[in-house]
């Protein structure tokens, strides 16, 4: 008997040992899992940061670049010197693409939900496709369209970037084929939703490999058609899935296409709106136009793209020292664009309110930003300006500038 008590209070004594070590390796594995998290967000923060500083070096050379090269007007010019040019200029497009979808995934990293609202996805499928059909063509592929009458909350503008991504991947590798956009009704865990479907009939995703499609730096296949890319298109898509709560997905066969797919929670059609026009116009002619913008060459470029459109353009360096021009030269002022994406451009919402009182009535007042959302955005789209998004897109200013 006293045998058998020994032999349970020494088996006791080993539990309790074998529990105590097995609590303190997990305690010391969950501060190995917490130091482990800990750097792994570290190392996202300075990758995050790295590219935010890459978006202010590198984007304001470039960006002065394309202005310069939108600048020249190659109507006098020799074949050889206006092909040259155009090469450049096609150059400089490419580099674009590759550097706005790295300054994408930085900014994704940072990004707030956004506020979702009722949308037509008929309406919306509808814009993109007459839009992307010109686009299919030069890929060799006809791009066809179902759709039917469907409401889903999202945000138009990223909804529209997730299948801009995703019609570009699929005319890559739709071997000039067909690719079909549609709009599909699906019953998920007992709730209604719209799945936004693509179609391409490309050479198939191995299932190994469907895992890996939506991560960053993640390309398959070198596609013969437009070879440029960093692998960040699907990335992106993945990314704004998460911010805006729309899972994603893929099916595919071997040999006979992918389907990539988008699913919104359905919605019962919403009271309907007045859709506002857009006016296509063209730009005054001797149009009198003050940019601000504390870099110099980002002046003198956007200050010699304005000069070579016709307009009467004055660049400097803050509010104050274009209001102290305005006031001495008498010179009403038809537009004013000012950068809000350098720290150190000095604005002042007096000296502007200043500007707009000694110009014309109807003065355009364009703001160059990186985030519409912000709050100094939305402050200065109500306090009368327009946005427009950087990088500066020539055209886009163009439109802007010749609106009535």
């Amino acid at each position: 008997m006293i045998l058998l008590t020994i032999s349970l209070f020494l088996l006791l004594c080993l539990v309790i040992i074998l529990l105590w070590k097995h609590k303190k390796d997990n305690k010391h594995l969950n501060n190995q899992i917490l130091e482990l998290n800990k750097q792994n967000k570290a190392t996202v923060a300075k990758k995050t940061q790295f590219l935010a500083t890459a978006s202010h070096d590198l984007q304001q050379p470039h960006q002065a670049l394309g202005l310069f090269l939108a600048s020249i007007n190659t109507d006098n010019l020799n074949l050889e010197t206006t092909s040259i040019i155009n090469k450049a200029k096609e150059a400089h497009a490419t580099t674009s693409k590759l550097l706005n979808q790295l300054l994408d995934i930085s900014k994704l990293d940072t990004t707030e939900k956004p506020e979702l609202k009722p949308v037509a996805l008929h309406k919306l499928i509808h814009n993109i496709g007459m839009k992307f059909m010109p686009i299919a063509a030069s890929y060799g592929v006809e791009l066809r369209i179902r759709q039917r009458k469907a409401y889903a909350k999202t945000d138009p503008v990223q909804l529209e970037r997730m299948l801009t991504n995703i019609l570009l991947n699929a005319f890559r590798h739709a071997k000039k084929a067909n690719v079909l956009l549609n709009i599909r009704e699906k019953t998920i865990c007992d709730e209604a939703y719209w799945q936004i479907e693509v179609y391409d009939t490309g050479i198939g995703i191995p299932k190994d490999k469907q895992k890996l499609i939506f991560q960053e730096f993640t390309k398959l296949s070198k596609p013969t058609l437009s070879p440029t890319g960093l692998g960040l298109g699907l990335a992106i898509v993945k990314r704004l899935s998460d911010i805006l709560g729309h899972p994603i997905g893929l099916r595919s066969r071997l040999g006979r296409g992918s389907c990539f797919y988008i699913a919104l929670k359905a919605i019962y059609e919403p009271q309907k709106t007045t859709d506002q026009p857009i006016a296509d116009s063209v730009i005054r002619q001797r149009m009198k136009v003050i940019a601000i913008n504390d870099n110099i060459m980002l002046r003198d470029s956007l200050k010699t793209l304005l000069s070579s459109w016709g307009c009467q353009a004055k660049a400097f360096q803050s509010t104050n020292k274009a209001l102290h021009y305005i006031k001495k030269e008498s010179w009403r002022v038809d537009a004013l664009i000012i950068d809000g994406t350098l720290q150190d451009t000095q604005l002042d919402l007096q000296d502007i309110q200043d500007i707009r009182t000694l110009s014309r009535q109807d003065m355009r007042m364009i703001l160059i930003t990186k985030e519409e959302s912000s709050l100094f955005a939305k402050e200065a789209k109500a306090f009368g300006f327009t946005l427009l998004r950087h990088p500066i897109d020539a055209n886009t200013l163009r439109d802007i500038l010749g609106e009535r």
